[in-house]
């Protein structure tokens, strides 16, 4: 077993809890210890036609925008008396291994129809290269129905390993009665294939802080184990943080196929994904993964609207910082500008914009007759579309209300029009039934408001992502060492031996005026290269008035999967792949206490056959420097670098909840303003220590003024376009900043 593979397992033993059931640790047995051979411990399915499950699906789907399927399920029943292989180990502990495998599979997931162990027993599942691993679940997770859902671990085997005490109160019940063959990659959310079909499709990242909340509130949702939807958490009157879960009943019953579907079932199979976000603009790249939480309860359901309502089994935690949409039943549509968010083919988060008021037409689609006129039709997007997995997604109105949730439509790239959002004063009051409206859940105060704004559940005691790449994510890069040296400044290098070994440990600088608690960590790298598996790689948090000092803490940097089980609140940890360029969120085994300077820091510990770094600004891009590096034991500012020096931050940001109570005073950007150069855009961003207002002037090093701009806040843009290559002065005058500064464009 590789050493990074090590670490995370031993890492799930400890590292999460969120006020619910953890995976309850141990490691399953080494592969010498088990003896079983592989012809009698597999389980073999059945070939299947994949061309005619996806024509067959793209027939039933017609017009609707849901139903994004990306497994096969097959019907079992598997169990210790009909399958698999068992032996005793020395202490007298039975062991049952069932190995599944399914040709071609990219992932496979199960569902344990029948769950119920005895305390000691322990139960895992991993794949046959042994790089993924869930468990131990035990007598915890035994729950009223006697059901276990897992995720699904990658590969076309998938290896179920259960251990019983020779004391055990009873024999354990254990059966699988749904294996889902994985034939499109949860791994590769992106199509392989031609990307101009998403190239309409904008990150909500590109608008800055106007949709930053309100993208927090939709979430990625996998339904069954085989298909994949869009979801958006809803606020109530009572303004109490409930965690209620809004989307279309057809993701519930793909696509109204099945007869007399049961909906509380189903809601307890679904586990959503915050923030599958790409952390940067022009160039999307993979979100974090790691925000997830499962399980719902099914609140209501109207199919003649498309309603489904359901309610987490358990809240989102702080640090994911989860936002909760405020609503409308207006029947007048509001005023534009409209705005859809979703996760089109369960890709990262996307937004479309409509300048033409919706109206209220009859969507008409051959599996169901819905009510007449329930539909809000947008006749046309003006930026973006939808597509298949954007179903139950938020139309928002201008003043960022919840006014619908996507049920279908046409609308591609090429030809943005005619998609149908169920209108949610439609779907408000339904002759009084509770499990077929939203008014019964939403609105328990009743007070019948016509519109309800947003919450922040946790805003008396928030979560905060400081960041030094603030407004500058697209000026990333990974920067290589110059000649005769090789690989990254930030990162593996050949100045990674024995005598330098220093260089492979880095750190970005943060300042507090207060005292908090660190979360965990985002962390934005390249593909990660690993072919000797020998990956080790340590997040560090230190303090240091003059410079990194004083190590507080240290976490291996193992980003992996958070999953809870919706039945009974377990979370299951599954590692990510590393191979591919994106951001990862590594949770902290315990809060680490920091205030005033503090670092964060990485460091590698594996050979340099191994390759990690961290995305830092490029060259020029900052005037500010925030990034370290050690230097023969010695720590030193990157822009004191002996081989390329240079201003620069590290992609590396903290999530930290304050511990005193002037919160919003906490954040010390410092005594001066942070300017750096978009040469793109051909614009200067202005970042003040405070808001304020006043006038940016630029002059030539002569004196002469050649342009002001009026700000207010805490942010400004000067336009730097049509100036020619050369030093300039940028003078801030405003009610609390003065401040003067040389720039190069």
């Amino acid at each position: 077993m590789r050493k990074y593979s090590i670490i995370c397992i031993l890492l799930s033993i400890f590292a999460f809890n969120i006020s619910a059931q953890v995976s309850h640790g141990g490691k399953p047995l080494p592969p010498i210890m088990t003896k079983t051979y592989r012809s009698l411990m597999f389980e073999e399915m059945p070939p299947f036609d994949l061309e005619n499950e996806r024509r067959t699906e793209a027939s039933t789907r017609q017009d609707l925008r849901g139903g994004y399927r990306f497994a096969y399920k097959f019907m079992t029943h598997l169990d210790r008396n009909n399958s698999g292989s068992s032996f005793l180990l020395p202490d007298g502990s039975s062991v049952w291994r069932l190995g599944i495998r399914s040709k071609g599979a990219l992932s496979i997931n199960v569902l344990f129809t029948e769950y119920e162990l005895p305390e000691g027993a322990q139960l895992f599942l991993y794949n046959s290269s042994r790089t993924q691993t869930l468990g131990a679940f035990n007598h915890l997770n035994n729950s009223e129905l006697g059901i276990l859902p897992v995720s699904p671990v990658q590969g076309d085997e998938l290896i179920i390993e259960y251990h019983e005490p020779p004391q055990a109160a009873f024999p354990g019940r254990l059966r699988v009665g749904e294996v889902n063959h994985g034939y499109r990659s949860l791994e590769g959310y992106e199509p392989a294939g031609d990307r101009n079909e998403y190239a309409c499709m904008a990150s909500p990242l590109c608008f800055g802080e106007e949709y930053a909340e309100l993208s927090r509130s939709v979430v990625l949702l996998t339904i069954d184990g085989v298909t994949a939807c869009t979801g958006v958490m809803l606020n109530n009157t009572l303004n109490d943080g409930k965690p209620y879960l809004l989307t279309a009943s057809h993701c519930l019953n793909k696509d109204f196929s099945v007869q007399n579907p049961d909906y509380e079932a189903i809601a307890g199979r679904i586990v959503c994904f915050f923030n599958y976000t790409s952390p940067t603009c022009d160039t999307l790249m993979r979100g974090t993964e790691e925000m997830s939480v499962a399980s719902a309860i099914y609140r209501a359901v109207n199919e003649n609207n498309d309603l489904a309502l359901l309610e987490l089994a358990a809240p989102p935690p702080a640090y994911y910082q989860p936002y909760y949409a405020g609503w409308t039943i207006n029947e007048n549509g509001g005023v534009p500008p409209y705005a859809g968010i979703h996760h089109p083919r369960a890709s990262m988060k996307r937004i479309n914009f409509s300048a033409i008021s919706p109206v209220l037409k009859t969507f008409d689609i051959p599996q169901i007759s819905f009510n007449k006129n329930v539909h809000w039709n947008i006749e046309a997007w003006d930026a973006g579309s939808t597509d298949a997995g954007s179903s139950g997604s938020p139309l928002f109105d201008s003043a960022h209300h919840v006014m619908g949730f996507l049920s279908g439509g046409s609308s591609t790239c090429n030809d943005p029009v005619n998609d149908y959002y169920a209108a949610f004063f439609k779907a408000w009051d339904s002759a009084g039934d509770a499990h077929t409206q939203l008014k019964t859940w939403l609105d328990p105060t009743g007070d019948n408001p016509q519109t309800l704004d947003g919450l922040a559940p946790y805003a008396s005691n928030p979560c905060y992502r400081l960041s030094n790449i603030a407004g500058m994510r697209d000026s990333i890069t990974i920067t290589a060492l110059p000649s005769p040296a090789s690989g990254n400044l930030f990162g593996s290098n050949t100045l990674q031996t024995a005598e330098y070994a220093e260089y492979a440990e880095y750190a970005e600088e943060y300042h507090l005026t207060g005292s908090a608690r660190i979360e965990g960590i985002y962390c934005v790298t390249p593909a990660i290269t690993d072919p000797a598996g020998s990956l080790e790689v340590e997040i560090t948090v230190l303090e240091g008035t003059e410079s990194p000092h004083t190590l507080l803490h240290s976490e291996p940097f193992c980003p992996t999967y958070l999953e809870l089980s919706l039945i009974d609140s377990t979370i299951v940890n599954t590692e990510k792949r590393l191979g591919r360029a994106q951001e990862s969120f590594i949770r902290f085994s315990r809060p680490v206490d920091v205030s005033g300077t503090f670092y964060i820091g990485y460091k590698i510990k594996s050979p340099a056959s191994s390759s990690f770094a961290v995305y830092n600004l490029s060259k020029g891009m900052t005037t500010r420097n925030t990034a370290w590096v050690n230097n023969k034991g010695q720590w030193i500012k990157a822009s004191a670098h002996p081989l390329t020096p240079f201003h620069t931050s590290l992609f590396i940001d903290p999530v930290i909840s304050y511990t005193n109570d002037d919160s919003s005073e906490h954040i010390d950007p410092g005594t001066t303003p942070t300017i750096w150069i978009d040469p793109v855009r051909e614009r200067i961003h202005v970042l003040l220590p405070q808001d304020d207002s006043g006038v940016c002037a630029l002059y030539s090093t002569g004196g002469r003024l050649l342009q002001e701009n009026k700000f207010s806040g805490s942010e400004t843009l000067v336009p730097a376009s049509g100036l020619h290559p050369g030093i300039y002065i940028l003078q801030i005058r405003g009610r609390k900043t003065h401040h003067a500064q040389k720039i190069f464009l």
